[in-house]
């Protein structure tokens, strides 16, 4: 299984669950905190493949690269950016 498919079998579910639960988050600050987290994403995974502490193997990337990390490694960032609202939202509206 390529990195690919791992990173679309997890980000469709969470992207089902944040369409589902969306419901009054905020669509800006969604989008600072989105590119912040990519930025940040793309600094670090940058260090850390560079530096040799990560590796991927060849064969399951697709070859595209930001600075020395493979784009499939952003997958979790963007996962992250559509689901930490929502959760937060749904606990938020418990209290």
């Amino acid at each position: 299984m390529t990195y690919l498919w791992l990173n679309l079998i997890f980000g469709v579910a969470a992207i089902a669950v944040g369409l589902l639960f969306a419901r009054g988050s905020s669509t800006r600050s969604i989008v600072v905190t989105g590119l912040a987290l990519l930025a940040i994403t793309a600094v670090g995974d940058s260090l850390i493949v560079g530096s040799g502490i990560v590796a991927y193997d060849p064969a399951k990337i697709l070859g595209i690269m930001v600075g020395f990390a493979p784009v499939e490694d952003f997958a979790y960032a963007i996962v992250a950016i559509v689901l930490v609202p929502v959760i937060w939202n749904a606990t938020a509206k418990r209290k």
